[in-house]
């Protein structure tokens, strides 16, 4: 089976216009889940997690500029709030591996490590993202495992 035929996410679709909207395939479909990745994980929820559904008032991850690499704890916690954000905004990341480190020479600096499986209908790809903190924001890259 191919992968043409598979439509970019409604998002996707109503922000180009009908000329320049082809079948989605696999680098298409990682490209806009890292756009996705890089809102959510540079926008900052303002209330705490509770123990009940999230909506859109909940978007995005709590701040983690207080945070400090080299503190398991809190390395723990941002993996938990990145986590629950990609499971609920951006399902088509199946996650497998939430990883942080500091970044070596600023160990203020957080690098995270997406590793799962992107999921369109019926297809599966294998996937790793990487979000290194840059001054001006996050990047966030996805690598190819094939």
């Amino acid at each position: 089976m191919s992968d043409a035929g598979l439509l970019p996410p409604l998002f996707d679709r109503l922000a180009a216009s009908a000329d320049e909207a082809p079948p989605f395939d696999r680098e298409a479909l990682a490209e806009s889940v890292r756009q996705e990745l890089a809102r959510l994980l540079d926008t900052r929820r303002a209330r705490p997690l509770l123990p009940r559904p999230l909506t859109v008032l909940d978007y995005g991850i709590a701040d983690w500029s207080a945070l400090h690499a080299r503190r398991s704890d809190d390395r723990r916690t941002l993996m938990r709030e990145i986590r629950t954000a990609v499971q609920h905004f951006e399902p088509r990341l199946q996650l497998a591996e939430v990883e942080a480190e500091a970044v070596p020479g600023q160990p203020q600096r957080l690098r995270i490590r997406l590793a799962g499986t992107l999921r369109c209908g019926q297809r599966q790809w294998p996937a790793v993202f990487l979000v290194d903190p840059r001054d001006d924001g996050l990047e966030v890259r996805h690598e190819r495992l094939d």
